[in-house]
This record gives C-alpha cells, structure tokens and sequence, in this order.
C-alpha cells in the first residue's frame, strides 16, 4: 500500500486527494492543512461579505470529518509542514498546539500549498486596520470588522478585479471609497481603451480613483484601541489619504518556500514550475494549483496565473498521476471574467501589449452592439474586441464588456483560441440564436467579420 501526502488543502488539496483515493482505493491518503477549513468557495468571498445575514458554513464544501467518510482522505488541520526531504523521501510537520514535531515517509507528495497576498514592503502594513482577502478566516474577520466597528471611509490599494468587487461591497455599507492605484489604468490585463469603460464606471459609482500613485508608508493619525477606533493616513507621492480601514489587493504570491528549500525547481514569480502532468523537478513531488506554474497555450509558456478552475484541474492530474495514472493538463487560455455593478467584464487570450511583446503583429476591432434584438425586451449594450495577429490570420485574443452573457460569449471565444483558429475559419461558427438570448448576428459574430476585414 502506497502513502500519498498532500500539503495543503482547498481546491487544488483537497481535487488531488479525492483523485488520489479515487485512482488507487488501497492507497493511504493524507492532507495536511495548516489553516482551519480544507474546502470552501473562495470565490464567492466578496459575497459572503457583501450578505450581511449569510453565515461562513454556505461556503464550506467539506470538513474534514466528511472527507474521512465520504472520500477516504485523512484529513489534518492545524498541521503545518515545516519541510520536505526529497532524498529521504519525508516531510516534517508541527503537531496541533505543540512544540513537538513529527516525521512522515511518503511514497508520493503532492505540492498544493497554495498563495498568499502581495504584501508590498510599505511602513506599516503589519496595522491591524489593515486587511487582505485570500482565505475564510480573513473574509470572517473582515465581515466582523466591517458590521462591529461600521467604519465610514476605506483606502484600497489595488488595481484588478478583486479589488473592485470589494469596492462594491463596501459602497454597499455606505463607505466612501478611494482607490490608489500603482499602473495608469485599473485591470491591467486589459487593453486601455478597455480599461477606461471600467474606471468610468467607477467613476460613476462615486469611487475615486487615483491612478499612477506610489505609496510611501501607512501611519496612525489617531491611535485607537482596535480596528476602526484607530484613524489612518496612507501617504503617497500624490499626498496624503485618510481612512478608518484599507484593503490591499495586489496580486497573489506563490507558497513555494518548502519547494525551494527542498531543491525543486522554480520557475516565474517563484511558482513551482510543473510539467503538463503536474511533476516538478523533484522525482515523486507534484505540485498543483496556486504555487504552481501553468501552461498558457496562448503565449505557448509556463506563467502563474492563479485560479481556482486551474487549481482544480491541475489537482485532479496531480492526485491521479501521484497513484499512478497519466492525466494531462494541457494547459490554460488566460481567461478572467468578473461582475462589476451591472457591468460584467471578461477577456480570453492576449492583449495588444502581449502581441506586441511576442513579436507579432497586432491587428484588433472594437464593436458596440445589443445582447437581443431590438423588438425584444431586456437587451443591452456590450462592447466586443478582438485581436489577430496579422502575419497568420490567427484569433489571439478577446475582451468583452456588457451588461449580460459576457461569461458565455466568453467560452465560446476560448474554445475557438483552444483550437487555434483563424479569424477566417470563426467566421463559420454556428452562434445558437433565439431572441431572449441573442440577435440573429451575435455580437462576437459581429466582430468576428469586422477583424476579417482588417486582415
């Protein structure tokens, strides 16, 4: 009988030990989780918050009681690995509310540590008023400080999507939000002619946004006792912006540490590097999800794109190939989509700067047209654009904004870059119609003929 061990639980843990168990039923299964929860829906974190009455049990998927019962997986909480030995083939781990540490062999290891936030090196981020949002308990917290101390203005330090859907939850409380921004534009994965739909829509919720700001330090204007009591300016290089709280979003980093302690190979933004089959450089070490590198079919190299369809996917491969199978990822296209107000907001593939940046040619088109014909009901506006490279005719990308079906249009523009086809060949694709849903010519048809013709 094989010993499978798993660092780390959640979306990438938690696929890879069901996988693992599920592959090889004699195998022994064992997950260390140093945190409180082993599956839950981070996703739906901004939400949970925003839904003063929604308690944290809607998010947990499985405890680990359950997991024992239902998947035959040896759940541990609490249980932090301390290292890895790749020669002896064992990892260390600190015992629950001890000082003493315990020795585990295995047969095959599973790398799914996950991430933790950007905490950029600014005086005064460790402030309790200051918070982030990667895991339950840090969404609990913030939840209890936001309906305890009802805070009145936020400072976010932050230019993506989780730092607008937390903008629009705290809007919702009646707090006056500013935004600081470090880039010229808000979601930097856009085009900026995309972007600017977006901070125009911020604009017209009331939020501030500054853009290209660099801030210095975090300093207490008026000490207080706890979160909330205590008042608080964040001093930039555009002066100075007070606030009873600030929310940091600034990207994700790796928990590779372990890895590269143990002599695993890193590769960009100290991701584990993983292979299609989720191996690392280490023989029997596999890593999986938010510690790892991804393949990005697109840009046709390993990147580190954290998310949690990627965990998943990437769990289940590890967990399969660690009892024994071949399971392949083949990889990712890039996708994001996120609502923001009634604005839902999403792109596939490369952007212009990425084209530029791979040497190609870029050649895009934007169009404007209604998600449903006009004689019906219900449509609305959505702004397509697309972008080709010019040298072979191909589909490299797209980004779309509306007020509905963004997520659908979406995936079928991410089957199509799956595929690599040309713009030419998607002229061909067969859009399902019907007037609730879409117009006769779909919007991404729409655009689809408008980039041919550039071409």
């Amino acid at each position: 009988m094989q010993r499978i061990i798993v660092i780390g639980g959640v979306a990438a843990g938690m696929s890879a030990a069901a996988e693992a168990k599920r592959a090889d039923t004699k195998a022994e299964v064992i997950v260390f989780e140093r945190g409180n929860y082993i599956s839950y829906g981070a996703c739906g974190m901004p939400y949970f918050i925003q839904n003063i009455r929604q308690k944290p049990e809607a998010l947990i998927v499985l405890t680990p009681e359950e997991a024992l019962k239902q998947k035959g997986v040896d759940v541990r909480i609490k249980s932090e690995v301390l290292d890895i030995n790749v020669k002896s083939k064992k990892i260390s781990v600190s015992c629950e509310g001890t000082s003493c540490v315990e020795s585990h062999p295995y047969d095959k290891l599973v790398i799914a540590a996950g991430a933790q936030p950007v905490k950029p090196d600014i005086p005064g981020i460790q402030n309790p008023g200051v918070f982030f949002l990667k895991t339950l308990s840090d969404a609990i917290r913030l939840k209890s400080f936001l309906l305890e101390s009802k805070p009145k203005k936020v400072v976010l330090i932050a230019e993506g999507h989780i730092g607008l859907e937390m903008a629009e939850v705290f809007l919702s409380f009646g707090i006056e939000v500013t935004m600081l921004v470090r880039l010229n534009q808000l979601c930097w994965w856009l085009d900026p002619d995309m972007a600017m739909m977006v901070e125009e829509k911020a604009a017209n919720q009331g939020i501030k946004v500054v853009k290209g700001i660099r801030v210095n330090s975090i300093e207490e204007e008026k000490p207080g006792d706890k979160p909330g009591n205590t008042k608080l300016n964040v001093m930039t290089d555009k002066g100075a912006y007070d606030a009873d709280f600030i929310f940091i979003s600034l990207g994700m980093k790796p928990n590779s540490e372990l890895a590269k302690a143990a002599g695993i190979k890193i590769g960009q933004r100290e991701a584990i590097e993983v292979n299609d089959f989720m191996e690392t450089s280490a023989p029997g070490v596999y890593a999986a999800g938010d510690c790892a590198t991804v393949y990005n079919i697109p840009l046709k190299e390993n990147i580190y794109m954290p998310r949690g369809t990627t965990a998943n996917k990437q769990g289940r491969a590890a967990g399969a190939n660690a009892a024994g199978g071949k399971v392949r990822v083949k990889g990712v296209m890039g996708s994001v989509v996120f609502k923001f107000f009634d604005l839902e907001i999403g792109r596939i593939g490369l952007t212009e700067a990425d084209l530029k940046r791979k040497k190609m040619q870029p050649v895009s088109t934007v169009i404007k047209a209604a998600t449903r014909p006009s004689y019906f009901s219900g449509g609305k506006a959505i702004f397509v654009k697309l972008n080709a490279d010019k040298k072979t005719g191909k589909f490299t990308g797209g980004q779309l904004i509306g007020g509905e079906h963004v997520a659908k249009r979406l995936d079928t523009l991410s089957a199509a870059l799956y595929n690599e086809m040309s713009v030419n060949e998607m002229r061909q694709l067969d859009f399902s119609y019907a007037p609730p849903f879409a117009p006769v010519w779909d919007p991404v048809l729409i655009a689809i003929n408008q980039l041919a013709k550039k071409l």
